[in-house]
């Protein structure tokens, strides 16, 4: 006997799976325009939350995976201010002479106008005495200019000069980083006696140049060679120095910040030559002086003249 199920009458037959989707096109459009909303904390975050979770994200994206502490603690102060601060004062003292140098140029022009102006005046009173010589004199006066400015430009050249062992101190610094006294430092071995020589040698030599550049009657007598090897010894002397401070703020500025080494040298020495450039042309200008120094300074105008008196 064979036996076959049945299903029971009240059953319905499912429908295929293609045909059980809702497929009413406008059910669809109404899910579209109002599309269920979820307020779970996992996908709605309030600005608090994201303003909390910035710092975490901004560490992962540049590649930081350490632990985010609650509060960033304070960073330690730079280690190497003192070192900053030593560097840019020895850069200042290189300066300085630097700075003198540069403003020997304005009174070496400054004096050889002088000079000529003095060389022309004295020329028109031959003139005017020996009045057969007069083509000669006019022919003489009307060339003064361009000798004039032939000596300038002579002079200017030459002391230019000066500079030149900065652009050549490559040829002894390998003697400066290996020559020292391990008792005494290998900076320091080459750092005292170099600003002890420049400071005796501006010292002693100031009341030279001073005659080389004020004393001189005419333009023959300027010594412009001799002002030009002062100075060179100087330049040599500074350069040394440059040297030595080089090579010590490798070994004084801890790796990180060694690139900051060059940074302390320019501000050094722009200190050093405005000084001693600006301040010195201030100084030594009368009229300066006059209008703004002595003022200043509650000094007597014009010392030593009949209105000063």
């Amino acid at each position: 006997h064979h036996t076959r199920r049945q299903k029971h009458p009240t059953m319905k037959k499912r429908a295929p799976f293609s045909q059980r989707q809702n497929t009413n096109p406008k059910s669809i459009s109404s899910n579209m325009k109002n599309p269920p909303r979820h307020n779970g904390p996992l996908i709605s975050r309030g600005a608090s939350e994201t303003t909390a979770e910035q710092p975490l994200l901004n560490k992962f994206k540049n590649g930081d995976n350490s632990p985010l502490s609650a509060q960033e603690e304070p960073q330690p102060p730079d280690p190497d201010v003192p070192n900053y601060i030593l560097l840019i004062a020895l850069y200042t003292l290189q300066g300085i002479p630097m700075g003198l140098s540069a403003s020997i140029p304005f009174l070496i022009q400054q004096k050889i106008k002088n000079l000529a102006e003095m060389a022309g005046n004295t020329a028109a009173r031959s003139m005017a005495e020996e009045t057969v010589k007069m083509a000669a004199a006019s022919t003489a006066a009307a060339s003064q200019p361009a000798a004039t400015a032939a000596q300038l430009y002579n002079a200017q050249a030459i002391f230019a000069l000066c500079s030149w062992p900065f652009s050549l101190k490559l040829l002894w610094a390998p003697i400066v980083d290996a020559i020292y006294f391990k008792k005494f430092g290998r900076r320091k071995s080459w750092l005292v006696p170099v600003q002890t020589l420049a400071g005796l040698l501006m010292v002693g030599g100031g009341k030279w140049v001073d005659a080389q550049i004020d004393g001189a009657t005419d333009i023959a007598s300027f010594d412009v060679k001799g002002l030009t090897l002062f100075f060179f010894g100087l330049y040599f002397l500074m350069a040394t120095q440059d040297i030595a401070v080089d090579g010590w703020a490798l070994t004084m500025l801890s790796k990180v910040n060694r690139s900051r080494g060059p940074l302390c040298n320019s501000i050094g020495q722009n200190i050093g030559y405005f000084l001693s450039y600006v301040g010195f042309l201030a100084l030594n200008d009368a009229e300066t002086s006059e209008k703004f120094w002595r003022p200043l300074l509650g000094m007597k105008s014009r010392p030593g003249s009949a209105e000063g008196i």
